[in-house]
């Protein structure tokens, strides 16, 4: 699932908040997901479209999903 900006209604990609790996830079370079920084609010918004709008989406398996298989495409590999 793709969560779609409910204000504008673009698509969204993953957001995410932290320091960021390798592929997440490489990742967000391309447009596929967006670095939110080091400071989360609360709560914590997940997704952001192409116009920066930021908003949470109550299922993070979608989140989570779409996180991983961007990361897997730049190369990242999670270790179990």
């Amino acid at each position: 699932m793709i969560s779609v900006c409910p204000e504008c209604g673009a698509t969204g990609v993953p957001l995410l908040f932290g320091l960021p790996v390798p592929e997440a830079v490489a990742a967000a370079e391309g447009g596929e997901l967006a670095l939110g920084g080091c400071i989360m609010p609360e709560p914590a918004p997940n997704w952001e479209c192409p116009q920066h709008h930021r908003w949470r989406e109550l299922d993070e398996s979608a989140w989570d999903q779409r996180l991983l298989a961007v990361l897997a495409a730049h190369g990242y590999e999670r270790d179990e």
